[in-house]
């Protein structure tokens, strides 16, 4: 799965990097190479090869098994980096494996070919093994090539159904949004059908026993209950981000708050009156640039007396550089709320990306507030 970016050690182990995309093992990965050889070694066990044979051959699998996601997940990050966006890294963890890259001036074309690299490369990766198989009459490597072919089909093959987060419910939300316009009606399209698949994931291996006249077994079951959790939480993750892409689907400049722009050495006397309309004063340096906003509380607090020759800079809350953000007229809200997040900033100045001029100032509690409202306003809050 491709997902449209924090400290290395928070992904894992570092394991090497694919044209300069740092590749990790994610911390959960053992997790599942453990109960590959639980699960499978008993079942691949020979009494002619001793007790270990089986365990051996079913760790060889889950490291087979690993190159496979790693091969997935680079197709991924590849055809990200073809279509021009950075990639941030490639994890392989207890679900498979995600990349991660910057997606956010992606469209629908693009989304679609990221998407459907991950399964096709597993299908053509299939495709090589079962091939190689005719390379050897050596028994256990036709059996792990056999294993590893089927199972690289199947995730091929289940990767590319209709349903968000497979790879491909990221092809259904890119036809959506290319038919509507709208990238939040492809998500929460996709993320629907995302709940149907999970849904019919259990129904399936639940059914399917009884209809061969055995009842389904407890164990059989456990492996499609986890893969249909998993399905239904990222759909359902989905449906909400196209939920909160459509209630953010407005221009930046639409949740933006008037902002006066003054010399850090004009007077509090001076400033006064538009700091108690509770309007947004910043004071800048002599170049004119926004160095923070001035404190309502700490304005009002100067004595009368003291307020001509009180400079607004010593009342101001200073801000990090990288609070003043350079936008095109046309932003939309989502770019601007992506923009602060990365830069942990609860307060930017946004100024015109040309021009430089002074657009506004945006207040993530505003933000918040505007969001929120519209999404209650939808009723999907």
């Amino acid at each position: 799965m491709s997902t449209p970016v924090r400290p290395s050690a928070a992904y894992g182990w570092r394991i090497g990097s694919l044209a300069g995309t740092p590749v990790y093992l994610g911390r959960s990965w053992p997790v599942i190479a453990v109960l590959i050889v639980v699960v499978f070694g008993p079942n691949l066990a020979r009494a002619d090869r001793g007790a270990s044979y089986g365990y051996l051959l079913a760790a060889g699998y889950a490291v087979l098994l690993l190159v496979s996601v790693l091969v997935h997940e680079a197709a991924h990050a590849l055809a990200a980096r073809w279509r021009g966006h950075p990639v941030s890294r490639i994890v392989a963890d207890v679900w498979g494996g995600h990349t991660v890259y910057d997606s956010t001036r992606s469209s629908p074309t693009t989304t679609a070919v990221v998407a459907v690299v991950g399964p096709l490369s597993n299908l053509v990766l299939a495709a090589v093994v079962w091939g190689l198989r005719s390379l050897t009459t050596n028994e256990t490597a036709l059996t792990l090539l056999g294993i590893v072919a089927v199972a690289n089909l199947l995730v091929g093959l289940f990767n590319l159904l209709p349903g968000l987060p497979l790879d491909g419910g990221q092809i259904v939300s890119a036809l959506v949004w290319r038919a509507t316009g709208s990238k939040g009606r492809g998500l929460v399209a996709a993320g629907w059908l995302g709940r149907v698949v999970a849904v019919l994931t259990v129904v399936w291996f639940a059914v399917r026993p009884l209809a061969e006249g055995r009842p389904p077994q407890l164990f059989d079951l456990v492996w499609p209950v986890a893969i249909a959790f998993f399905l239904w939480q990222g759909a359902s993750g989905a449906v909400r981000a196209g939920h909160i892409h459509e209630a953010t689907a407005g221009l930046a400049t639409d949740v933006l708050e008037p902002l006066s722009l003054v010399a850090g050495t004009a007077s509090v006397a001076q400033v006064e009156a538009a700091v108690a309309s509770g309007a947004w004063v910043a004071a800048a340096d002599p170049a004119g640039w926004p160095l923070g906003v001035v404190d309502a509380d700490s304005a009002a607090a100067v004595p009368p007396e003291s307020r001509e020759r009180t400079t607004i800079a010593s009342v101001t809350v200073a801000q990090p550089a990288s609070w003043v953000i350079a936008l095109p007229g046309d932003a939309v809200l989502t770019e601007l709320i992506r923009v602060m997040s990365e830069r942990e900033l609860s307060l930017a100045v946004v100024v015109d990306e040309v021009t430089r001029d002074v657009r506004g100032l945006a207040s993530a509690e505003h933000i918040n507030a505007v969001v929120g409202a519209e999404l209650s306003r939808r009723g999907r809050r």
